[in-house]
């Protein structure tokens, strides 16, 4: 018989189990991937303007990675200001005053510091990216028709108030200078009046005399003048060329440069001459150094005091005599001359009368501080110049740091702003030492332009009865230049009184801004093309 063959069994079931052997313990020696995490959501925050003068600053919201955005929120300085709903990819977002006002507190304007947060409906969350912005909020906004025809002119003039306010002020069309007057309510339909003289950067609309019914003076420095009345129509015209001028209660203006003063009639009359009176050059003892002024009341009502300066020459150094020559305001007659200083050339300054005429404020210039003294006109009957232990001087104050650029009375004659390039020091006339009399700003620290800014107009603010007699606004430039001896401002400055400090401080990039005040008292500013109106002082100091 042949051998019998084993029978082997069916080979897969030997082969089966060994190979699912392997597979079991390849899964027992690997450990499973974690699961993938998704990436956080992306949100950038957009500023539509990153410089704002209004009352809302405007921003947008854009989501990736998101399938459902649970919550927007919107954080300034890492403090949520907002919370918003997400309507639409992007969302814009407007913040309100309300919602900012946390931050006046560091100060206005406001710069913020802006950041949104996203959160997912699977709870994932992310924040943006930080964005600056800087919010000047203001009370109206008058925009103009394209940012190449701005609302108003360069520098103007306020008038009524309210919807009824007006702004008069000059330009060019072409050749020709043109005084424009621009409603408030109607801003593309102004009044044009083609002017007798030329329009540039020193050309200066004056307030009304009387106020309400009288007549403003519209000037240019060594050009000419001219008046108009309350129809804006032009009722005078003088080609004296001008230093200064300056408008008397009645609308009289005196044309003044240095050596010469010309009463000059806002009205010609029939068949007669605009000059009242006129002091020609050589005719004044010595050269006219600030403002005339006319007094009103009192016995010496109804006389202009002038201030003068004349330059003695000597081996030991030039000295300047300080005078106030007094003078018949209706006939011109020269009344009195009273001696009030005598200084070397190097430590003269400006000079400036009280509301009354009867004080004269003197700037003795340092090194790098001057004194501001009140010497009392005429106070004896013997010669007695403003000098220590005088009756004549009244007080003087404590050094006061910088170079005196301008004294100002305000606020009814109760404070003086003395303003040098780069610090604005106030004092109270009426009440401290009389020797070493100090500022009554805040903590004695001068109010300063931003770095290396300097003052280029001042504002005082409206007289009393007004609640904001005490504010005082300051419009900084750039220094001059021989290519630019007249820069455009581009900061304002404020206080609502000089002990609170600063109220408000606002400047614009790549531009320029000017104010003024309407019969109100109201503050308008042009800032770029834009008009607007800031609030009330004490609607800016309740919030700081």
């Amino acid at each position: 018989m042949g051998a019998t063959m084993a029978t082997l069994p069916p080979p897969t079931r030997a082969l089966v189990r060994p190979a699912l052997l392997l597979s079991l313990l390849s899964l027992a020696c690997n450990t499973p991937p974690p699961p993938t995490t998704p990436d956080p959501p992306q949100i950038t925050i957009g500023v539509t303007e990153s410089n704002v003068v209004g009352k809302s600053v405007k921003l947008s919201l854009t989501v990736s990675g998101c399938d459902q955005v649970q919550g927007l929120e919107v954080l300034d300085n890492n403090t949520v200001i907002k919370r918003v709903t997400a309507s639409a990819n992007p969302t814009p977002v407007e913040l309100g005053i309300s919602e900012v006002e946390g931050a006046f507190k560091r100060g206005i304007a406001a710069n913020l510091s802006l950041t949104a947060r996203v959160t997912c409906s699977d709870g994932r969350t992310n924040i943006s990216a930080a964005q600056p912005a800087t919010f000047f909020p203001v009370e109206d906004v008058v925009e103009p028709v394209d940012a190449n025809s701005p609302v108003v002119t360069t520098y103007f003039a306020a008038e009524g108030s309210g919807a009824g306010t007006a702004f008069i002020g000059c330009g060019r069309k072409g050749n020709l200078s043109i005084l424009y007057k621009v409603l408030k309510s109607n801003p593309t339909s102004p009044q044009e009046l083609e002017m007798p003289i030329p329009c540039d950067e020193t050309t200066t609309v004056t307030d009304r005399r009387p106020a309400g019914t009288g007549w403003r003076w519209v000037w240019t420095r060594d050009q000419g003048a001219f008046a108009i009345d309350k129809d804006f129509k032009i009722t005078s015209v003088t080609l004296k060329t001008p230093d200064f001028v300056t408008v008397a209660p009645d609308g009289n203006a005196f044309v003044c440069d240095n050596q010469s003063i010309q009463l000059t009639l806002p009205t010609v009359p029939t068949g007669g001459s605009n000059v009242k009176w006129a002091y020609e050059p050589l005719e004044l003892p010595g050269q006219l150094i600030g403002e005339p002024l006319v007094r009103t009341g009192g016995s010496t009502s109804n006389t202009v005091v002038v201030p003068l300066a004349s330059t003695i020459t000597s081996p030991s150094g030039d000295k300047v005599n300080l005078q106030v020559g007094v003078i018949e305001y209706s006939t011109g007659d020269w009344k009195n001359t009273y001696d009030i200083d005598s200084l070397p050339s190097s430590q003269t300054g400006p000079v400036a009368f009280d509301p009354s005429g009867t004080v004269l404020y003197v700037t003795t210039q340092g090194d790098k501080a001057a004194n501001v003294k009140a010497c009392d006109i005429g106070a004896s009957s013997t010669a007695s110049l403003c000098t220590a232990g005088s009756t004549s001087r009244l007080w003087i104050s404590a050094d006061l740091t910088g170079s005196m650029a301008a004294l100002i009375p305000y606020n009814n004659g109760t404070r003086l702003a003395a303003l040098t390039t780069n610090r604005f020091w106030f004092l109270d006339t009426k009440n401290g030492p009389t020797v070493g009399r100090g500022p009554v700003n805040k903590e004695q620290q001068p109010i300063t332009p931003n770095g290396t800014l300097l003052t280029r107009f001042a504002q005082p603010g409206p007289p009393p009865p007004s609640a904001y007699s005490g504010s005082f606004y300051l419009f900084n430039s750039s220094a001059s230049t021989t290519a630019n001896p007249f820069p455009f401002p581009v900061e304002i400055v404020a206080t609502d009184l000089a002990e609170n400090g600063e109220l408000f401080r606002y400047q614009i990039p790549g531009g320029s801004l000017y104010g003024a005040l309407d019969d109100s008292g109201a503050l308008w500013m042009r800032v770029g093309p834009r008009l607007v109106k800031p609030y009330a002082p004490d609607w800016y100091r309740t919030r700081r």
